[in-house]
């Protein structure tokens, strides 16, 4: 049977034609769009947007479409490159540790690489870490598919987490992605989880109460999926070597709480009122997160759908939503859902005017000023809400 057209731009010398084709369209529309956006103030998405971001939410919103419907892949490496020894190579726990939704037959935990920011905060040699040091464990975004949590992707964010937020040192893991080639659907990204959870506990013997579980987008939703891990498997259990010690609170940007829906249909885009202000496109959402749920697993999945899934936690958790990004819908649910259940504890920051994930995004996006705020309140929500503080 012959591929179908979107199947097609995966295939070269196709893939390359059209991503020529598309892109070229892009640059000679380009003015155009800035002359609108100048003189007819009103075709901007959102009144309140300066010229540059609405023309960079719209760039952003036709680049990653051409990657998404090529679906041109994000190639891993655990070689250090320029990260030089900041970049470290993490190596699996023990098989009895990967349990419940982990212990699929079909993907295995692997080594897996993580980039430490500014640098490892126990030295070479280790030393004891100061009582006084917060260290983050952040899951990048970009729906499963893109992004290594290398320098090139995470410096704004994490530079903005030590600047403004006065985090000691964030470790932002290189877990394995969904897309083609060497597909790892779920659950691999969410092993890769725990692997870098317990080498940070286990392996370098950071206390678990000084340690901020953090994700953005797609991060989020791994850093939700590993809350709900920890209540359901890992912190009460029986055998003692068996038990992973609670992180001291966890920050949520922009998470990604029900990837499925973006399988239904379109009216789940166009129906949505922040559809326009968001560069994230439907072609991006639906790679994502068929590539993510792959053909084992379920879109329904707990682990994979938190919207409609709440579960107690004695674990802080502050969540920054861009107030005009699409799944705004969502994660205002998901909120509500939690805080329903009795013991938990969630707070919301709503990034005014914002699209999604300033925080990763910002620098690129022209919300640097909007994004050092955010980074400033989840620096003051780490240092105040401890595991057992309301």
């Amino acid at each position: 049977m012959a591929p179908s057209q979107s199947r097609l731009l995966t295939i070269q010398p196709f893939r390359t034609l059209y991503q020529l084709f598309r892109l070229s369209g892009v640059v000679l529309r380009a003015p155009f769009w800035v002359l609108g956006f100048v003189f007819v103030k009103s075709s901007r998405p959102h009144p309140n947007w300066t010229l540059w971001q609405t023309l960079s939410n719209h760039l952003a919103r036709a680049s990653v479409d051409v990657r998404s419907k090529t679906e041109t892949p994000e190639r891993l490496s655990l070689e250090p490159g320029k990260e030089k020894d900041t970049f470290k190579v993490i190596q699996p726990a023990r098989s009895e540790l990967y349990r419940g939704p982990l212990s699929s037959g079909a993907v295995l935990p692997e080594p897996i690489g993580g980039t430490w920011y500014p640098k490892p905060p126990l030295g070479n040699p280790p030393t004891e870490l100061d009582p006084s040091a917060h260290v983050v464990l952040h899951l990048h975004g970009g729906a499963f598919i893109l992004g290594n949590g290398r320098s090139d992707d995470m410096n704004f964010l994490c530079s903005s987490l030590i600047r403004s937020g006065g985090v000691t040192a964030v470790f932002c893991p290189q877990y394995r992605l969904s897309c083609r080639p060497g597909c790892a659907p779920f659950p691999a990204a969410l092993q890769d989880t725990l692997t870098s959870y317990l080498y940070l506990v286990r392996v370098l013997g950071i206390p678990a109460e000084q340690i901020t579980l953090s994700g953005d987008s797609a991060g989020g939703n791994l850093a939700i999926a590993f809350l709900r891990y920890l209540a359901a498997f890992a912190e009460a259990d029986e055998e003692e070597e068996l038990r992973i010690p609670l992180p001291r609170n966890a920050v949520l940007v922009s998470p990604w709480v029900d990837p499925g829906a973006g399988l239904g249909s379109d009216a789940y885009f166009t129906d949505n009122p922040h559809y326009k202000t968001d560069f994230v496109p439907v072609s991006f959402v639906r790679w994502g997160a068929a590539a993510y749920v792959g053909d084992a697993a379920s879109p329904s999945d707990p682990y994979i759908r938190a919207l409609g899934n709440p579960f107690a936690t004695p674990v802080p958790i502050f969540v920054n939503v861009g107030a005009a990004e699409m799944i705004q819908v969502d994660i205002a649910s998901w909120v509500e859902e939690m805080r329903s259940l009795a013991g938990n504890s969630v707070e919301v920051n709503y990034e005014a005017d914002a699209p999604h994930d300033t925080l990763l995004l910002g620098s690129m996006l022209g919300w640097v000023e909007s994004a050092q705020v955010v980074a400033a309140k989840i620096g003051v929500f780490i240092r105040d809400k401890a595991l057992g503080t309301r």
